[in-house]
């Protein structure tokens, strides 16, 4: 089957598809269809199918009949659901394409339920809304719009966003299943971006929403009762009321992402949900903080919660998360230290976290814990800990790695990115031993650099020396970050050397760095 585009036609996108990418691409995802189960269709196509199903396969066991006669137009045969749903899976810019390939596809893309667009694609914003009117205006049953991407992609200056705010209203979210909006933006300082306001509305069949940089207004009543995933980064919420209806309004909720705004009026974050069983909450780079606010959890089900960026809040409190089983603690902490009584609220949260299976920390993190809560004389302890992934220096490792095994005592797995980090004091190693070091560790995996000290090979003998439990210990060296090298014979030594566990295997593997000019 060929297709030809005509040279007179004019699209709005700004570059072209040729017309055997299109015609590929719809080849390919016919032969899927045709080849998968009818209960994976739509009701609306699988009913259709059959006898396209039966041909297809004849034509394949006879590849050079003389039934199919060249050229023809067999895909336009296939009924418009079916033709619809085909559609769906190639992009927006590709599925409007398809419009040059004969008359019966001509407006056969504004049928498709998905929209997927950039606006840098386009020559204006006003063409964009304007290309975005043109298929609404064609949404409708039986063709409702399931799926929305949009990405606006402007810079300060020469974009505006303003007109998007109808342009969005104008959307009808009843039987929408997806529903994305990014904004993004070249930006000179955070007081010059806009944000284009949304409203939200009852939802019905909503199952994912994703939403960035943006300015939500007040609603009056929500719902959502199909909504399992929610990002909300950089979301201007319009009031606390606001904040926690929206995540109240979703009863079947799982996933929950929230970066916070610098211009959020939330002041106190509260997080009630029965179903959620994941939540990441990132704040506002250090500089751009104007208050502090009070965060509650309430989400008996939760099992993976994530931590991110600079600590302000003026509580933060987890009234039941039972299960929680993995937790990625990346904050700093800096303006709390000295602080008894903030330090005390920061230990409660880490407290908080002492049934956790697995924990991913930062150096950041790690380095405010241990020395605060030292000085404190309450160490954490992590009992039913089992894989920690740190991010330490490498100076202070030494000292600081014998403490954070005797906090894990049960500790299988550990992974250590080791750093540079030269205001560090070297440290000598602990003569302690954590009880997880001789009773259940197994495996130790080391990213770090080459040094002329060493420390990372002491690091390694000291795993090996004192490990009765080991398997696997797994030294990853980057010569490039530090360009030092390593003596003659210097690795050899450590790999003969003696190890306390019989079972342990010592692999050392040299980490190289392409640069992009290698490359080219």
């Amino acid at each position: 089957m060929i297709f030809t585009i005509p040279k007179s036609k004019i699209l709005r996108f700004s570059h072209q598809i040729p017309a055997s990418r299109v015609t590929k691409e719809i080849q390919g995802v016919l032969k899927e269809i045709f080849e998968v189960d009818s209960r994976a269709l739509p009701a609306n196509c699988a009913s259709s199918l059959s006898p396209f199903r039966q041909s297809f396969r004849r034509r394949r066991l006879r590849v050079s009949s003389s039934s199919v006669r060249e050229g023809e137009d067999r895909i336009s045969l296939l009924p418009e659901p079916l033709l619809c749903h085909i559609l769906s899976f190639l992009t927006t810019e590709e599925a409007v394409w398809t419009s040059v390939l004969s008359s019966p596809w001509r407006h056969l893309w504004k049928c498709v339920p998905r929209l997927e667009l950039d606006t840098s694609s386009f020559a204006s914003d006003r063409v964009c809304v304007d290309f975005i009117d043109e298929f609404l205006a064609f949404q409708g049953k039986p063709y409702y719009l399931r799926e929305f991407k949009l990405t606006i992609d402007h810079d300060v200056f020469h974009s505006d966003v303003s007109l998007y705010e109808p342009c969005l209203g104008r959307v009808d979210m009843r039987k929408m299943e997806r529903y994305q909006v990014e904004n993004r933006f070249e930006q000179l300082s955070v007081d010059n971006i806009a944000t284009p306001p949304l409203t939200l509305s009852a939802c019905e069949a909503l199952v994912c929403l994703k939403l960035h940089f943006v300015r939500l207004n007040e609603f009056v009543s929500l719902s959502l009762p199909c909504l399992k995933t929610m990002y909300l980064e950089d979301v201007v919420m319009p009031s606390d009321a606001a904040a926690e209806a929206l995540i109240s309004s979703s009863p079947v909720l799982e996933v929950l992402k929230i970066s916070v705004s610098v211009d959020d009026a939330v002041v106190a974050l509260r997080v009630c949900s029965k179903s959620l069983k994941s939540f990441a909450l990132k704040g506002v780079e250090r500089f751009y903080v104007r208050g502090r606010y009070s965060v509650l959890i309430d989400a008996p089900k939760l099992e993976h919660l994530s931590l991110m960026d600079y600590y302000h809040f003026k509580s933060f409190k987890i009234i039941s998360a039972a299960d929680v089983v993995k937790v990625d603690i990346d904050v700093e902490f800096g303006l709390m230290k000295g602080h008894l009584s903030e330090t005390k609220m920061i230990y409660n949260l880490v407290k908080s976290f002492s049934g956790v299976e697995d924990m991913t920390i930062s150096w950041t993190s790690l380095k405010f814990i241990y020395s605060s809560f030292h000085q404190m004389k309450r160490t954490p302890k992590f009992h039913d800990l089992t894989v920690l992934r740190a991010t330490m220096c490498l100076n202070a490792s030494p000292k600081l790695i014998p403490v954070v095994l005797e906090s894990c005592p049960n500790l299988k797995h550990l992974t250590l990115e080791l750093l540079i980090h030269y205001p560090e004091v070297i440290a000598r190693l602990s003569n302690v031993l954590p009880r997880c070091l001789v009773s259940s560790l197994v495996s130790v995996e080391m990213d770090s650099p080459v040094t002329e000290i060493t420390t990372e090979l002491d690091l390694a003998r000291y795993f090996m020396k004192n490990s009765t439990t080991f398997k696997k210990v797994v030294l990853r060296l980057n010569q490039s970050s530090t360009g030092e090298k390593h003596k003659p014979g210097v690795l050899e030594q450590l790999i003969e050397s003696p190890r306390r566990s019989s079972l342990c295997q010592f692999e050392v593997i040299p980490v190289v760095t392409i640069s992009e000019s290698s490359i080219a």
